[in-house]
């Protein structure tokens, strides 16, 4: 999964998904310059994501 793919997934923005990569929370790997994701390193991220956001919504 490319950057688009991922925010689009996640409903975030770029520069959100940036943070997410650079704390490390998700896995990402490089091929001349263009960022991809795992699948299931998104899928992994999904339930704390949506947790998150519910609890802003409160």
């Amino acid at each position: 999964m490319d950057n688009q793919e991922v925010c689009r997934q996640l409903n975030i923005s770029p520069r959100t998904l940036q943070t997410l990569r650079d704390n490390g929370t998700l896995a990402y790997s490089q091929i001349n310059h263009k960022v991809f994701y795992r699948p299931e390193d998104v899928s992994r991220i999904v339930k704390p994501v949506e947790r998150k956001l519910a609890d802003k919504a409160v």
